[in-house]
């Protein structure tokens, strides 16, 4: 099977290749060849130096190729998909579009639509939120294409990635393991989050490239445990063996202290819960590793030369991430600040006789 991956050198794109290779599959990668001394088959795979942006060289590379299937691990706007249609119709068996569970903030996520999120098109996404808008926009593309003129596409909606190399749960396991003994953390931290494990959200992937039912159909995809955030970090300090205290600070009081281009990972105004029923009949996806034993093999194949700046959730850099003294001046002002007003509340309550 010939396979072109465009992108695939970030975070999914390398366990995507490496389980195709695994399959005697041949790979193609197209993408601009910046991380090519980096990527760990470089030597297995065709690489095709290029930039979708550039449209002209585009339809130049692939006017006489084809391909059985197309993993598009980057397209973020219209443009990037209705370029692929043109090129590729009728030369492919198979499109594979990267979504994302972020098409779910919808209008009716906003106003706090019945959990968990269910699998059906979700075209009316909030235009505030760009990413997730433009995703919906390619899927609302993708679903007229195929109903117009039979295009191949298959959408797959990854919600929260884990393992080693990903920026979110590093974020926390690095935290821990510098032993951080308070770990910030703004709003109350009983959010729930959903996270599944790369090698589970690859096998999905694979699925969607033989099934042949899965033609036509958007899937949301992600692990099958929940828990809280609070929980989350708890379990991280388990696996590590560290002892923690988590410092909840309330979102609104924090965000009005700390410039929103600070990042927190998951830290969500409301739960975050995906109904995996779809993918599960129609694929037969069956997540096979939980959070507990995500993070204890994440931790086992972590890179000892990990670069945040190179995660696929901070390629452009729009994040920053709190330094250690900024953090625990925030931990000891709010800490602080709560002891004084627990004594000025209680020496009230004394002085009006309220006190039991």
């Amino acid at each position: 099977m010939d396979v072109l991956i465009i992108g695939g050198t970030r975070f999914l794109g390398v366990y995507l290749t490496e389980a195709l290779l695994k399959g005697n599959q041949n790979i193609t990668l197209f993408n601009r060849g910046t991380k090519r001394n980096q990527f760990p088959y470089y030597e297995d795979v065709e690489w095709i130096i290029g930039d979708r942006n550039d449209e002209n060289r585009f339809r130049s590379v692939f006017k006489d190729r084809s391909f059985d299937v197309v993993i598009d691990t980057c397209a973020y706007f219209p443009s990037d998909v209705e370029l692929i249609v043109e090129v590729f119709q009728n030369k492919i068996g198979r499109y594979i579009f990267t979504s994302s569970m972020a098409v779910a903030y919808t209008k009716e996520f906003d106003e706090h639509i019945a959990l968990p999120i269910p699998n059906r098109r979700l075209f009316d996404t909030a235009p505030k939120n760009s990413y997730a808008y433009n995703k919906t926009l390619i899927e609302e593309y993708l679903v007229e294409q195929f109903d117009r003129n039979g295009f191949p596409f298959v959408s797959l909606r990854p919600a929260e990635i884990n393992g080693p190399g990903e920026l979110r749960e590093w974020y926390y396991i690095n935290r821990i393991k510098n032993g951080r003994q308070k770990i910030l953390i703004p709003g109350s931290g009983e959010n729930l989050v959903q996270p599944g494990y790369i090698d589970d959200i690859v096998q999905r992937f694979l699925l969607a490239i033989v099934k042949e039912n899965a033609v036509g159909e958007c899937y949301n995809i992600t692990g099958d445990e929940l828990i809280s955030l609070n929980q989350y970090i708890k379990l991280i300090a388990e696996v590590i063996n560290e002892r923690i205290k988590i410092i909840n600070i309330p979102y609104a009081i924090f965000r009005q202290l700390v410039p929103t281009k600070y990042y927190f990972p998951y830290c969500y105004k409301q739960s975050f819960v995906v109904d995996l029923n779809k993918i599960k009949r129609e694929l037969g996806y069956q997540p096979e590793v939980g959070i507990k034993d995500g993070i204890r093999k994440s931790l086992k194949k972590w890179s000892e030369n990990y670069n945040k700046r190179f995660s696929p959730y901070n390629q452009s850099g729009d994040y920053e991430f709190i330094s250690y003294d900024l953090e625990d001046m925030f931990i000891s002002v709010w800490e602080n600040e709560m002891a004084e007003a627990t004594g000025r509340v209680h020496q009230k309550l004394l002085e009006r006789g309220l006190l039991i």
